[in-house]
């Protein structure tokens, strides 16, 4: 679950960084965003990306992209379920960075599962992405990083030559970032990488930063199409006494 919040006061560290402030920092009431929602979002902003970023991403890499988080939808639905049941409405959500390593695994290999079963390139996408992330913590996620790897090996065999499976990873990585962010109500003037935030080229990668004024973003340099709109609906927590039980987030970039 990411916990979605309309407004955040800025912490002035990295992107990623601030994201898990704001995750962490739980306090009612708050918003409710399931994982394959936010990687829907994520999927948007893929879809919006100018070439001059990341390349021309294939249609079958946006919706690898758009469904990078499916693996957590059984999660996220118990976690509602006792979120709105009698006594739910106090209870305090877990965010996602607060998942034990084992059930994160679960999920994020149950999301490989489903790319896999429309598109080897976007399998590997996937995969690396969330290796990337385990590498972070590789004690918990040995057995995880050694199937993933095992995986790649398997399924770059029968990708076609011209894959720029580099670029569509650092894309998937970007949009995820870039979707936490928004999520997580963060103003003001965000900078990430044009790499994998996770990866080991981020540090020295070319930079853009996003200008969020309300509603409104601006990348420089222009990363995504002006004009586009981006919008998600997040559920309010605890629900309202009387009007509408989510909210929608919508933002428009210039």
């Amino acid at each position: 679950m990411v916990i979605g919040w309309v407004h955040r006061e800025q912490q002035g560290a990295s992107a990623w960084a601030q994201v898990e402030a704001a995750q962490r920092d739980v306090r009612l009431p708050c918003l409710l965003v399931p994982q394959p929602a936010h990687a829907v979002l994520a999927g948007e902003l893929a879809a919006a990306l100018l070439p001059t970023a990341f390349g021309e991403l294939p249609s079958e890499i946006q919706r690898a992209i758009q469904m990078h988080d499916t693996g957590w939808a059984a999660s996220d639905a118990q976690q509602i379920q006792r979120l709105r049941s009698a006594n739910g409405s106090k209870a305090v959500p877990l965010s996602f960075i607060a998942i034990s390593p084992q059930e994160a695994g679960e999920a994020w290999t149950a999301s490989i599962d489903a790319v896999e079963a429309f598109s080897g390139p976007g399998a590997i996408i996937v995969s690396r992405h969330f290796s990337l992330l385990a590498q972070h913590d590789q004690p918990h996620h040995q057995r995880f990083l050694q199937a993933e790897k095992s995986r790649q090996r398997k399924l770059e065999a029968s990708t076609p030559q011209g894959a720029d499976l580099d670029r569509w990873t650092a894309a998937l990585g970007f949009c995820d970032l870039v979707s936490l962010c928004l999520l997580s109500g963060l103003s003001g003037e965000v900078e990430f990488p044009l790499a994998h935030p996770a990866s080991a080229e981020a540090r020295k990668a070319p930079r853009a930063s996003m200008q969020v004024d309300q509603n409104r973003l601006r990348f420089t340099p222009a990363t995504l199409r002006s004009g586009c709109t981006l919008t998600i609906q997040a559920l309010k927590h605890p629900v309202a006494t009387q009007g509408a039980r989510f909210e929608t987030l919508t933002w428009e970039v210039a």
